[in-house]
């Protein structure tokens, strides 16, 4: 009786799963564009599937487990209502982690490898073994011919030399296996803690359909993913403008790949909330002088010993240097092309930021991976001179000044600089700053020879009653023009300052110098022409009361 209440309980339950399945379709889709964001992206996917005249369920499985929920848009292009939009997790079909299978079928192909080289390695030495403990030819009390012993010593020779050299070998071979075990078995515990992860599935509720073929439009925001500006500096010559390659460094690990999709790149970053911020009343307030130090000096004990907390920073706080990772150059357009992705890339400015749309399909996989995508290039006039401070650095640095650089769309970012096609480091493209001129340097120019030499230095007791104490100093500086063109620098030096109304500091000679009296700053600016050589020349005096020690001096 039992059994027969079980079965119909089951049939039962059977027949409710079936029921359920008749009112549900799935239907998967495909991402076919990207609007990529600082932090995150807008997901466009398309899917069809085939509507019944029961069916009250849509879902859409195998999405990213990072998808906002509130974001989530469907669209249909049949005569459909759809009641109600959800997003919910499915833990019972995981994600798989692509990389992590790879690996493990590898680590297990190595392994067998190694057992077959294993079986090899101790046939060789009982082979081995063999030859060595069978030395003897005939009985203690039968001689041996010479050709026979001859023979027997050759066979004996010949062979233990083939197994010995197979054996090394397959030794070599061994070790080169055990090091790619070692090297997979390593990634693999740098993995095998993410683990796999739940799948996002949209599910759509219908209230009324018809057997109909229905293409879904799915749009919906997504973590875990953006883009990082950067750029290459490119100056051909003194005499020619720079030209600006601004690129991106996409990224995504969202669990799902985007396979050939059209991607846009926008300036914009919905990870930071559009809350306008409030200015609340700055307060005042007094408390005990004795109160105030023991505090202070409890907080700087704590700050000495605890050790520097590390910031994270978003793109508009502070600069973002290339990260280490992997940059993988996305394919599309040949090496040496006149075209470039950049020619497929228009620019629409909306009212709070810019979307640069490329329109060049791309495949950018959910590793975490940058990926390299060019969006345009400027050219941008420029101004070139060089600086120098000899105090501090002997060196010429040629120094470019792009004007109206403000007139494109640029984020802050790095960027690497090119001077005459030789690469001559990175630079901080910083394009908040207010100024319409941006500076950079294009490196150091041995051309540009300087020279800075003290040629003088006296200490006397000054007569106002023998109470004060004058020091003096002077300073040459050499510069010579050793380039075939004329060039233009700016040298800067500097006279101490005084902290004190004893210390009395005057400045001697620096013909040709503008003098800041605030700072202190020496600046020169000097045309040389080619092969020109030229000296500065500039001191100072310092008097202070002879009872007293001068300090920094």
């Amino acid at each position: 009786m039992k059994n027969i209440l079980l079965a119909f309980a089951i049939t039962l339950s059977f027949s409710a799963i079936s029921q359920n399945n008749a009112d549900e379709v799935t239907i998967k889709t495909k991402p076919e564009k990207a609007i990529v964001y600082i932090n995150g992206a807008q997901i466009e996917s398309k899917g069809s599937g085939l509507l019944k005249s029961t069916t009250k369920t849509v879902v859409f499985p195998n999405l990213s487990n990072y998808i906002d929920a509130n974001s989530v848009q469907v669209k249909a292009n049949t005569d459909i209502t759809i009641m109600s939009v959800n997003f919910r997790l499915n833990y019972l079909q995981p994600s798989e982690n692509k990389e992590f299978k790879m690996l493990e079928d590898s680590l297990e192909l190595y392994r067998k490898q190694a057992a077959r080289l294993l079986i090899k390695k101790n046939g060789y030495n009982e082979e081995l073994s063999v030859l060595q403990s069978n030395r003897s030819i005939g009985g203690s009390n039968v001689g041996v011919s010479v050709a026979e012993l001859t023979k027997m010593t050759d066979f004996v020779r010949l062979r233990y030399n083939e197994i010995a050299l197979k054996s090394l070998e397959n030794s070599e071979k061994e070790e080169d296996v055990k090091k790619e075990i070692k090297r997979i078995e390593s990634q693999l515990g740098e993995i095998r803690n993410q683990g796999s992860k739940p799948t996002g599935e949209i599910v759509v509720q219908l209230g009324e359909s018809t057997n109909l073929n229905t293409t879904f439009e799915l749009s919906y925001y997504v973590t875990n993913c953006g883009w990082v500006p950067m750029y290459d500096i490119r100056v051909k010559d003194v005499n020619t403008p720079a030209d600006i390659t601004a690129k991106a460094n996409v990224y995504q690990n969202t669990g799902q790949d985007w396979q050939n999709i059209d991607i846009s790149l926008s300036t914009g970053n919905p990870a930071k909330g559009n809350t306008k911020p409030v200015l609340n009343p700055w307060q005042l307030y007094l408390s005990n002088k004795n109160t105030y130090k023991s505090k202070a000096r409890y907080e700087k004990s704590v700050n000495m010993k605890a050790p520097m907390e590390s910031r994270a920073y978003d793109m508009e706080e502070a600069p973002q240097s290339i990260n280490s990772k992997e940059i993988r150059a996305l394919p599309g357009i040949s090496a040496g092309s006149s075209v470039t992705p950049t020619s497929f890339t228009n620019v629409n400015t909306t009212t709070t930021n810019s979307i640069f749309d490329i329109k060049l399909p791309y495949s950018i996989k959910s590793d975490g991976k940058d990926n390299i995508v060019e969006i345009q290039k400027y050219e941008v006039a420029a101004k070139y001179a060089y600086f120098a401070i000899p105090k501090v650095d002997r060196d010429a640095f040629l120094v470019a000044d792009l004007i109206g650089w403000d007139k494109n769309e640029l984020l802050p970012g790095d960027a690497n600089v090119y001077f005459e096609k030789n690469y001559v480091g990175k630079t901080y493209f910083d394009s908040r700053i207010v100024d319409d001129t941006l500076s950079f340097a294009l490196g150091r120019d041995n051309n540009v020879r300087i020279d800075r030499k003290k040629v003088k230095e006296l200490s006397e007791k000054v007569s106002i009653t023998n109470n004060y104490i004058k020091q003096t100093r002077e300073f040459e500086i050499d510069l010579k023009n050793t380039r075939k063109s004329e060039i233009t620098i700016e040298l800067e030096d500097q006279i101490p300052m005084s902290t004190n109304e004893e210390l009395t500091i005057e400045k001697i000679n620096a013909e040709g110098a503008i003098y800041d009296k605030q700072t202190g700053k020496l600046t020169w600016n000097i045309t040389l022409a080619p092969g020109q050589s030229k000296t500065l020349k500039f001191g100072y005096s310092v008097k202070y009361p002879k009872n007293m020690v001068l300090g920094g001096f």
